[in-house]
């Protein structure tokens, strides 16, 4: 095609020709014919799934919704993790500082097992490491799930839509919930109601 167009600029009449000629002989062929076909079957395949609703719900709101989730799972417990690092940290040295004032207890069992319990609690918090990259991966094929049906939904026509903002999912997220209800919130409905 490209050079059918390079001759027509070039005021090449024959050469464009023949290059149009060469496109026309290549549509005639078989495998042009079957990839024609293999196209049309797997448009009328698409457009009679029983594609509901559900998929433009899936598309537009609960995947992104979950992957949002997950996120605001591996973010809190990111953060929980690095908190549990600092204060296991902090106490160290707060027992080196107390071994360093008392030399007396520089042997003290009861606080050597104190400083081996930290060593094991530091040694625990590595869970968070695989279980963010467990989450890391779980959000990125949900991400492609969500990208595909919403190509699926749009080849056919169909409309991402949302989902019904009632139905209760968990605890409300900040940033992934409109309507969430903060725990002040609640506190001052209970006060209000005499509870």
């Amino acid at each position: 095609m490209r050079s059918a167009l390079h001759a027509l600029e070039q005021g090449d009449e024959a050469s464009y020709r023949s290059q149009i000629e060469t496109l026309t002989q290549w549509r005639n062929s078989p495998i042009f014919s079957a990839f024609d076909r293999l196209a049309r079957e797997l448009t009328r395949s698409l457009e009679t799934l029983p594609i509901d609703a559900r998929l433009g719900a899936l598309a537009g709101q609960e995947l992104p919704d979950a992957r949002a989730r997950l996120d605001f799972v591996l973010q809190t417990t990111e953060e929980a993790t690095h908190r549990t690092l600092d204060l296991v940290d902090a106490s160290r040295a707060a027992i080196d500082s107390l071994r360093d004032r008392e030399p007396a207890l520089a042997d003290d069992p009861e606080l050597m097992n104190v400083r081996h319990h930290l060593s094991e609690i530091s040694l625990a918090q590595e869970y968070q490491d695989l279980t963010g990259q467990t989450i890391k991966r779980v959000v990125g094929i949900v991400h492609q799930v969500e990208q595909a049906l919403a190509a699926i939904g749009v080849a056919i026509g169909k409309q991402v839509s949302e989902v019904d903002p009632l139905r209760a999912e968990g605890p409300a997220i900040r940033g992934v919930d409109k309507h969430g209800v903060s725990q002040n919130d609640a506190d001052s409905l209970l006060t209000d109601l005499g509870l």
